[in-house]
């Protein structure tokens, strides 16, 4: 039997009783489970310390500082059931999945598994009174007073190294269930995070935030943030991984306290709002490097000490990021693409393989980084979170590699996908932004978008963390502005702002080989042939591209036989992709037309279409020289195929529904694309300068006189005259600033100063 004095009274009983009013009553009723006994102990220890019942009741040790001011109570349980609830009163909320979990684990101390039919075990102890059902019929709990006399009588057995030990023992066992499940229950995830916070198990918070991600701090925020939030200093010295949520979670704990009391619980936006903001671009360095800062300077206090053994997450982790920041993409990749192979948890496995897919990415390998991304794909959208990163990176970097590696198509479908995605606010935004915008930027320009890709650009400019992305920013302004600009003022001004800002860009291996092959290609515009030539020497990595530039200058130069050997030489190499084949049959069919085959021109321009509509961009066409483009469009305007170019034309924001140009716009379109790059040099009249002449160009830069120049080379002045004489009527000037003028628009010079 029940004590005498143990007596269960409902809420409105306990508030006559006791004198409270309704929420206080309601407040006891619930942690007490209606025992008049803990009722009243609860009573007098509010007036005893001048504390809160929401305080005195809000946590299991001042719970169990509560109950240990009486002895006044006992239920009447069997052996095999007290255990049972002393194992149940270390939990949160449970269901019998849970239930069943936590009394597996414990079987060795308190209970034989084979003899609890968990329902039954919980019915017995909700007759007794031990435990009451939540508001969902299926979730059950300790009422938070019984659970500390629960506890109580475990340290009275002698038996509280054995809770430490089972309590270690169920967050193991609840994270290893939270890592093979694709979509994590909430009870197994606010067990495992009590516990492991309780049992100082760091390694385990690290494994549970791993398996859940920053989700967990909007979808279970009073358990993640509680467990997360100012962590000691042995617990980032043990996982020093754990110092950004920490940060996180605590600056979370303070924005929350700051709001005040809440009458009801935030909402999940306000907390993924919050969040957001917190993982945004630079929040954390901003944030810890603050000087008037009390979250950032706690966070300073406790990163210090030594770390701990990473695990293998971190590692190889922590080893991509050290290849990658070194340039090695390829060993990052395969690094991660390796680790992933061996079998981890399902979080842990996906966010490695993106990395390795990034990497690929960066290593210019994007048919590799498909094959990685494609592997996740999937499951990735199956579990996909509301506001997590996991998603939108893998479609805007499926975006990205597809772009990269030719398949137009599939990436427009990506991007539209991406658009249906991006609902902001996101978590960790810029795992995702700079791969979306990259993608969006390019594939507006391929269709003569410009006003699409002036804004994209400008977003670009504005986020603070393109990162390794940042190379692509002054790639696609110099094809823009080589679009745009109305005089070739305006495009070497443009060219001069871009070049002093990508300056800064740090690039290596196939980034800084794209780098440069823009800037050469803005030379061939600008008519800087002698320059271009130069750098071209330079550019080996990427071999196709190199081809089509050297084809462009001839072209540029006026030797139209060398370009259209180079185009016909290499449109069959492997090196040479289909874009490149575009470029190359485009310059073949300007060629042509130049020196008068005018049926090869039109068929080679013909073949240009085709290519164009299969690629899904114009632009190949949008960079002849105008007047040859203008006279191939006009000899080719009835060939069927000028259809399927309109279709290409769609801009991004309507090709989710193929919606067609009705007549006016492909007018206004055709129209556009006769007339762009009007500030582009077609053609220059290059004058061929020998070896003698660049010297003497760079004395005359220098400012040496005719005796000086005569003195530095062993010749006579008259024989420097007349060289003078003659470098002046091949650069068309009559002096010698006028010569260094020419000399450096023509590229033989560099700019002023530079």
């Amino acid at each position: 039997m029940i004590d005498q004095a143990a007596k269960k009274l409902t809420s409105a009983q306990l508030q006559a009783k006791f004198d409270l009013d309704a929420d206080a009553a309601q407040i006891i009723h619930t942690a007490s489970g209606g025992w008049e006994s803990f009722a009243g102990v609860a009573v007098s220890a509010v007036q005893a310390t001048g504390r809160s019942l929401e305080e005195l009741l809000g946590s299991a040790g001042l719970a169990d500082f509560v109950v240990s001011e009486t002895n006044d109570f006992s239920l009447p349980l069997s052996t095999s059931d007290q255990h049972a609830l002393e194992v149940l009163s270390l939990l949160a909320e449970f269901d019998e999945g849970v239930a069943r979990i936590a009394f597996e684990v414990s079987a060795e101390r308190w209970t034989n598994p084979a003899s609890v039919d968990v329902p039954t075990v919980l019915l017995r102890l909700q007759m007794s009174g031990a435990v009451t059902a939540g508001p969902e019929e299926s979730q059950w709990f300790v009422p938070l007073l019984i659970a500390a006399w629960a506890r109580k009588s475990l340290i009275e057995e002698g038996a509280e190294g054995i809770s430490a030990e089972v309590e270690k023992s169920l967050a193991e066992a609840f994270t290893s269930q939270l890592e093979l499940a694709s979509s994590p229950d909430s009870l197994l995830v606010d067990n495992a995070l009590v516990l492991a916070r309780r049992a100082r198990a760091w390694e385990l918070l690290d494994r549970i935030f791993l398996a859940c991600g920053y989700p967990l701090f909007y979808r279970h925020h009073r358990s993640s943030v509680a467990a997360f939030a100012q962590l000691p200093a042995p617990a980032l010295r043990a996982v020093p991984e754990l110092r950004e949520v920490t940060t996180v979670a605590t600056m979370m704990q303070e924005a929350l306290l700051d709001a005040g009391p809440l009458t009801e619980a935030p909402s999940s936006l306000l907390l993924r709002e919050l969040v957001a903001h917190l993982t945004a671009p630079g929040a954390l360095r901003r944030d810890l490097g603050a000087e008037d800062d009390p979250i950032g300077q706690f966070a300073e206090r406790v990163l210090l000490g030594e770390a701990g053994a990473p695990s293998r997450f971190h590692a190889v982790m922590s080893e991509m990021t050290r290849l990658g920041a070194g340039g090695q993409h390829h060993a990052a990749a395969a690094a991660g693409a390796a680790w992933v192979a061996s079998g981890v948890a399902r979080r842990p496995r996906r966010i490695v393989r993106l990395h390795a897919s990034i990497h690929s990415v960066l290593a210019c390998e994007p048919g590799r980084a498909l094959a990685l991304l494609r592997s996740i794909e999937d499951e990735v959208k199956e579990d996909s979170v509301v506001g997590d990163f996991l998603s939108p990176a893998v479609t805007a970097w499926t975006a990205l590699a597809s772009y990269l590696a030719g398949d137009h198509e599939r990436a427009d479908a990506e991007i539209v996908e991406f658009a249906r995605l991006d609902a902001p606010p996101f978590v960790q935004e810029q795992s995702f932004r700079p791969a979306a915008l990259i993608v969006e930027a390019y594939r507006s320009i391929d269709k003569l978008d410009l006003s699409a890709a002036e804004e994209t650009v400008r977003r670009m400019r504005d986020y603070s963390e393109m990162a390794d992305l940042w190379f692509h920013v002054p790639i696609i302004e110099r094809m823009l502005s080589q679009l745009v600009a109305s005089s070739r003022s305006a495009l070497l001004r443009s060219e001069e702002s871009i070049d002093m800002h990508a300056h800064g860009v740090c690039a290596t291996g196939g980034a800084a080989e794209m780098l440069m092959a823009s800037r050469i290609g803005m030379l061939i515009s600008l008519g800087q042939l002698h320059r271009a030539e130069i750098l071209l020497e330079k550019l080996s990595g990427i071999s196709g591209v190199s081809q089509v530039l050297f084809a462009r200058s001839e072209l540029v130069a006026g030797r139209n036989e060398a370009a259209i050997r180079i185009a016909e030489a290499q449109y069959y190499e492997n090196h040479v992709d289909t874009r490149d084949r575009a470029e190359l049959t485009g310059i073949k069919a300007a060629a042509l037309l130049r020196v008068g085959d005018r049926e090869a021109a039109r068929l080679a321009f013909v073949e240009l279409l085709e290519l164009s509509v299969l690629l899904g961009t114009v632009l190949p066409i949008a960079r002849l020289p105008v007047a040859e483009r203008q006279e191939l469009m006009r000899m080719s305007a009835d060939e069927p195929i000028w259809q399927s170019i309109t279709e290409v034309l769609v801009p991004l924001a309507h090709s989710a529904s193929r919606r067609s140009f009705d007549s006016e716009s492909l007018a206004v379109c055709m129209d556009k694309l006769r007339n762009l790059g009007e500030a582009v040099v077609g053609l220059v009249d290059f004058p061929m300068l020998g070896r003698r002449e660049m010297t003497l160009l760079e004395k005359l830069d220098q400012g040496a006189s005719v005796a000086e120049i005569a003195r530095d080379l062993l010749l006579v002045q008259g024989t420097v005259k007349n060289n003078l004489s003659s470098l002046y009527r091949k650069l068309g000037v009559s002096g010698r600033e006028a010569a260094v003028t020419r000399a450096r628009v023509l590229g033989y010079l560099g700019s002023e100063g530079g």
